[in-house]
């Protein structure tokens, strides 16, 4: 944990409600948080009347601006002013904050925090400044939630805010160094403009653009996973996969309840891994929040990936159908250019070589060695390779561009290709999509699929 939330209180526990809140109750979460920051009912109600008063009778969509980060970058803001103890300006951007973004709940609990403070009601609470520079303040939660009254399902949500207050601030502090990318994209062709990886661990979107063949890290967002964490095995469990999905269409937010934001982005889960593996479920988008929260708690879907509604229409503007989603509990990141990754990568494009001349050669043995048994003994993927046949058959086979994924799990290791298969005998290209599971030393084709 970084040293930079040492002045914010002692904020812990993990969240995993099960219900979301209305537009009164999201009143009644801002009055209880108060209440529990503040240590005052009547502090709290006046809190609670400023929020009231200044909130908007009504925005139209087109207010929102489709420019990501601007109230997390807002809010950092205020706590690096605490960290420098210029109190009273971090209170007046806190005031503003809140005025013009009044759902965003983590920036409500850091004003009232300040108010305590502000207004003399730390009492003891109020500590030495703490050795990383800043205030540290001190509160016995269970004591302010006793004399709050609060329900339990509010006190959860308060430590889920807690929470959400370190991973934003932890994130602002441990950005992935410049050049690295997630070690499971090992090659990109030019048809992949955008590519997006997620960090659960610390409520991270990695937003990249794909420039030649290099990835350059051009947004980050903070999102929210599923109540139980990741690690998805079956329908209803509450979890959000681990894997490499690609989007799939766009939905726009008016065709959507208002629980979808602005709109989502399908994920195709499961993939043929998760299916080769046992693992079930559907309906898996990343999509915006409600009309009454700024952005959920970390852990508070039910296995979506869930943004602000200002980052998720940036997003659905930046990405294309078939960008590559890779969903992690913790990211592994390497240097771009680094040699290990550039070997594995080498390695795989001399199987997938292996595989174009096998088909262009039309040897059955090459490609009975190449592919898994029970895909080859398959009737419905049996006309798939028949079509492939065909548009082998003949000289000038080539392989225009691919792009390979490298993913491995406690079920075993895998690669996933897109990539567009070129013939003489075709004027366009035929894009596919494989997966191939490590078995031994050889790499097995199980899956194929035209794209598109």
């Amino acid at each position: 944990m970084s040293d930079r939330t040492d002045h914010l209180p002692r904020y812990s526990g993990r969240w995993g409600m099960r219900t979301m809140f209305s537009c009164k109750s999201s009143h009644a979460l801002v009055a209880a948080t108060a209440a529990v920051a503040l240590g005052s009912a009547l502090l709290c109600s006046q809190v609670h009347a400023k929020v009231a008063k200044e909130k908007p009778k009504s925005r139209p969509a087109a207010v929102q601006p489709a420019v990501p980060n601007k109230a997390e970058a807002r809010l950092l803001e205020i706590i690096q002013l605490v960290e420098r103890q210029n109190l009273d300006g971090a209170l007046k951007a806190a005031a503003d904050l809140t005025a013009e973004v009044p759902h965003f709940r983590a920036a409500q609990l850091v004003y009232a925090d300040l108010l305590r403070f502000k207004t003399g009601r730390m009492g003891a609470a109020m500590a030495a400044p703490s050795p990383a520079g800043g205030v540290l303040v001190k509160h016995n939660p269970a004591a302010d939630v006793k004399q709050a009254g609060m329900s339990a399902e509010l006190q959860e949500h308060l430590s889920g805010l807690q929470d959400e207050l370190r991973r934003r601030v932890h994130a602002a502090s441990s950005l992935p160094a410049a050049g690295s990318v997630p070690s499971e994209f090992l090659a990109l062709g030019g048809s992949v403009r955008r590519a997006i990886a997620i960090d659960a661990s610390k409520s991270r979107l990695y937003l990249f653009a794909n420039e030649g063949g290099h990835l350059r890290l051009i947004g980050n967002f903070y999102v929210s996973v599923g109540k139980l964490g990741v690690g998805k095995t079956e329908e209803g469990d509450q979890r959000t996969p681990q894997g490499v999905y690609f989007i799939g269409r766009q939905i726009p937010g008016m065709k959507l309840p208002d629980f979808y934001g602005k709109g989502a982005l399908t994920v195709n889960y499961p993939n043929d891994w998760d299916k080769a593996a046992g693992r079930s479920g559907s309906g898996i988008w990343l999509h915006g929040a409600p009309p009454d929260q700024f952005a959920r708690i970390p852990e508070a879907s039910d296995g979506c990936v869930v943004l602000a509604n200002p980052d998720l229409t940036f997003l659905m503007q930046s990405v294309d159908p078939q960008t590559p989603v890779l969903i992690r509990d913790k990211l592994q990141w390497t240097m771009s250019g680094d040699p290990m990754q550039l070997k594995a990568a080498a390695s795989f494009a001399q199987v997938l070589t292996e595989w174009k001349n096998a088909w262009a050669s039309a040897d059955r043995s090459k490609l009975a060695d190449l592919y898994a048994a029970d895909f080859i003994s398959s009737g419905t993927k049996q006309t798939a390779q028949e079509r492939l046949s065909a548009y082998f058959n003949g000289s000038g086979a080539s392989l225009q561009e691919f792009s390979v994924y490298a993913w491995k799990d406690a079920k075993g290791e895998i690669r996933i290709v897109n990539l567009k298969a070129g013939s003489k005998a075709f004027a366009e290209g035929l894009p596919l999509r494989q997966y191939w599971r490590k078995v031994g030393n050889r790499w097995k084709l199980f899956s194929e699929e035209v794209i598109g």
